[in-house]
């Protein structure tokens, strides 16, 4: 090889390199970090690595040099200590420019910023705060892999980090199902290895009182079922969130979601009478009476107990769907509308929001609640949570209020991790020309299977498609293809407070449906002569888009326990942390899956969540005991493989089905198959890639998605004996009948693409296997559906 070709050889081999080790980091950082620069090479560390924190409190130094040490064990599958020896180089360092005195706790504005440099002598960290040198450690800690000699490996660069938004959050709902202390310190890791920052413990509801107050001991000893927190394990999980960098505010609603203080102490409400405990789910009639003055006594000396546990400056309320029934029945009441000149249950609220402020304000606290808290005449020092969406977000900011949002990352109702990601706290609008000529117009229903029915309406300009729902403002859609002139039919997509929507209009028929996620809810329509005028969302002015401080997700708990709690956060809420933390423009859905599915096992096996544990204990669970131990091994083999094919109905269709069969209330089990599902299955998902992959030219595809196929049917069919058993403690004919017979049509689909089969009624017989009152649903019906249609 002469001079120039090894020069050139080598060049390219420089660039193989470093693009690997580009592929390496994207493939296992999530959050992805804003500026990352990479070398060629890799640091080997020992298995004794010495370490030097600078700036560190001693008890957050111990903390985290022995978390830092079990991950690093955990990823070498070999022990790693961490040692201080002034006599050996340093292999990693960490410096504070800001020490931290003693044990601080993270608050809102602190600077989370870090550089982190891995060259081939050492790793140095550097931050303002102790907060951000724990970000690095934790993309440190992402980005080690096991070496040959099982040590630890480190690619070679230099990143530069810092978040995007300051409020980075997780609500965890303890008011409806409990959840134990370990449980609750399980997922404050997950939050810091996701870089996630803000704990909202939603401690009081209907349900349940779960705090111990030692001024109102009545609240748990009448309102908890024994289920509550002791004031020392509070203190504890504070303590243990400020070591991993996390603000802990607490919530305790009021003056509705009451019905436990009514339980307890009865003569604070506007209706005062006996109570029991609240067993369902729903919005109830208690509430405070708020011309009492007694009520105000109950808060001040309640607050004042809480804000001595909880360090946080910001103190949440609730404040949330007040039904203002019980006051406007009140005498006392009456006199103070008329004494205040009070219209409504709205003004209602905000005069008792008033005289709450300032109690909150008296034990320096900040007042925090959900959207109804909002008024102008409110002074301007509230944070506003956003349940509504971001058409009220952007109100309240324009209106000078700061605020946070939850629509979109509600994570107790399955939906898919790309919805979340689309997700963004500050949205960019879409034009709309309003100049293009009206082509048609209808509107059509959405009946939900409990509760009020979602009311909307089409309207096609020129080739905008705008769809507005209830009495939101008009959004545009986008479409699978223009609106065809020969048949009309019309495929339009759009994510809403629902989760994702796909409309399937038929304009001749005057029918249609809407797929809510993997839920298929019918269409009611009819002409529209005469459409709404067209309302455009408001628009975030830019000088108040820093008054959007970031988002929180939510687990709230009617349909999650703490044998489950993991699988329904894990590892989707690394997706909604990356939106938060990363920048705006990262978009991109399948890079963003493709890292998803290594943090899925990083999560689980590095940092010791339980959603792959808990589908685990969940399916063994539901196997008959009396089976010898290979049938149980085969069945469990069996129940994974179902799990490929199916999910739990999406939205909050899953809880409207519990409705309709009186199992939405807390003493109903949940332990069943549907219980222990993912929230999307992965292959169904790459089987929707292939479909789209085929019917785009790629002929290829077809064979993959064929071999998926029958990975499927050769499990079923190597278990055929055990099915004829009663291998599970509950019923599964129906659900593996329906499973067998979508294989049998899925092979015709694949049939009809090669033109060897020509079923006209194979959409039918795919679409008969799935009933929008099923728990569970068979989500590859859908792409294969979408096959057969392309093929046709």
């Amino acid at each position: 090889m002469n001079f120039f070709k090894a020069k050139l050889y080598a060049f390219f081999l420089s660039i193989s390199l470093i693009y690997s080790a580009v592929a390496m980091c994207q493939n296992v950082l999530m959050p992805m970090p804003k500026h990352i620069n990479l070398a060629q090479g890799e640091l080997v560390l020992t298995d004794e690595v010495n370490v030097s924190f600078t700036g560190f409190s001693k008890a957050r130094e111990i903390f985290q040099r022995t978390k830092l040490a079990t991950y690093f064990t955990r990823i070498a599958k070999n022990k790693v200590m961490l040692i201080e020896a002034s006599d050996k180089p340093v292999a990693i360092s960490i410096e504070v420019m800001v020490p931290e005195q003693r044990l601080s706790a993270l608050q809102l504005g602190d600077d989370e910023s870090y550089e982190l440099v891995i060259d081939n002598r050492a790793v140095r960290i550097k931050a303002k705060s102790v907060f951000g040198a724990q970000h690095a450690l934790t993309t440190l800690v992402q980005l080690a892999k096991k070496g040959t000699a099982q040590q630890i490996v480190l690619p070679l660069l230099s990143i530069k980090d810092n978040p995007r938004f300051a409020w980075r959050g997780l609500l965890i709902d303890s008011a409806r199902h409990f959840m134990p202390v370990d449980t609750i310190k399980r997922q404050l890791d997950g939050m810091s290895a996701a870089k996630l920052n803000v704990l909202h413990w939603h401690l009081t509801d209907d349900q349940g009182w779960r705090m111990h107050s030692k001024v109102f001991p009545k609240l748990t000893q009448y309102a908890s079922d024994g289920l509550f927190y002791t004031q020392v394990q509070v203190k504890e999980i504070i303590r243990y969130a400020s070591l991993l960098g996390i603000r802990v505010v607490p919530e305790f609603g009021m003056p509705g979601h009451a019905s436990a203080i009514a339980v307890a102490y009865p003569e604070f409400m506007a209706d005062i009478k006996e109570y029991q405990m609240q067993r369902h789910w729903g919005v109830f009639k208690p509430l405070l009476n708020i011309a009492n003055p007694k009520v105000y006594e109950f808060i001040d000396k309640l607050l004042a107990e809480v804000t001595e546990i909880f360090p946080d400056k910001y103190l949440h309320i609730g404040g949330d769907e007040v039904e203002p029934e019980q006051w406007l029945k009140n005498e006392q009441i009456q006199q103070l509308m008329t004494q205040k000149q009070l219209q409504d249950g709205h003004d209602l609220q905000n005069y008792f929001n008033t005289q709450l402020q300032r109690i909150i304000a008296k034990h320096g606290r900040v007042m925090m609640g959900w959207d109804e808290i909002f008024h102008p005449q409110l002074a301007e020092d509230i944070l506003v949570q956003s349940w509504r969406g971001h058409d009220s977000l952007y109100r309240i900011a324009n209106a000078g209020f700061s605020g946070v949002l939850s629509t979109g990352f509600y994570i107790d109702q399955p939906q898919y991790s790309d919805y979340h990601y689309r997700n963004d706290p500050l949205k960019e609008p879409i034009a709309v020309d309003l100049t293009q000529p009206q082509v048609l117009s209808l509107a059509f229903i959405i009946n939900r299977l409990k509760g009020s029915e979602v009311k909307g309406e089409l309207l096609v300009l020129g080739e905008q498609v705008l769809i507005k729902l209830n009495d939101h403002y008009h959004r545009v859609a986008s479409v699978q293809n223009p609106v065809n002139k020969q048949d009309m039919q019309l495929v339009a997509f759009m994510d809403s407070w629902m989760g994702p929507l796909k409309f399937e209009f038929d304009l001749v028929k005057q029918r249609g449906t809407v797929m809510i996620g993997n839920s298929r809810y019918p269409l009611q329509m009819n002409s529209l002569n005469k459409p709404q005028q067209v309302t455009l969302p408001p628009e975030l002015k830019k000088q108040n888009q820093a008054l959007i401080l970031g988002a929180e997700a939510t687990i709230w708990s009617e349909m999650v326990t703490a044998d489950n709690i993991d699988l329904r956060i894990w590892p989707r809420l690394f997706v909604i942390a990356e939106r938060l933390w990363s920048a705006k423009k990262l978009t991109n859905s399948s890079a963003m899956y493709s890292r998803l599915g290594t943090i899925d096992n990083y999560a689980a096996n590095v940092i010791g969540l339980a959603h792959q544990s808990q589908q685990h204990t969940g399916f063994s669970s539901l196997i008959n005991p009396k089976l010898n131990e290979q049938n149980k091994a085969n069945t469990l083999q069996l129940l994974f493989t179902m799990a490929q094919m199916l999910e739990p109905s999406h939205y909050y269709t899953r809880h409207h089905i519990k409705y309709l069969n009186n199992q939405y209330h807390q003493q109903a089990n949940l332990n069943s198959f549907v219980d222990f599902l993912a929230v999307e299955s992965e292959q169904v998902r790459e089987l929707n890639n292939n479909v789209a992959r085929y019917l785009s030219g790629k002929s290829s595809a077809l064979g993959l998605i064929e071999g998926q196929l029958l990975q499927w049917q050769q499990v079923l069919e190597t278990n055929k004996k055990l099915l004829r058993k009663p291998i599970l403690v509950q019923n599964h004919h129906q659900i593996v009948s329906k499973i067998q017979r979508f294989l049998e049509y899925s092979k015709e689909v694949i049939a009809n693409c090669k033109g060897s089969s020509s079923d006209a009624m194979l959409e039918s017989k795919l679409l008969s296997l799935q009933a929008l009152t099923d728990e569970t649903v068979i989500a590859g019906i859908y792409p294969m559906r979408d096959l057969y249609l392309g093929c046709k």
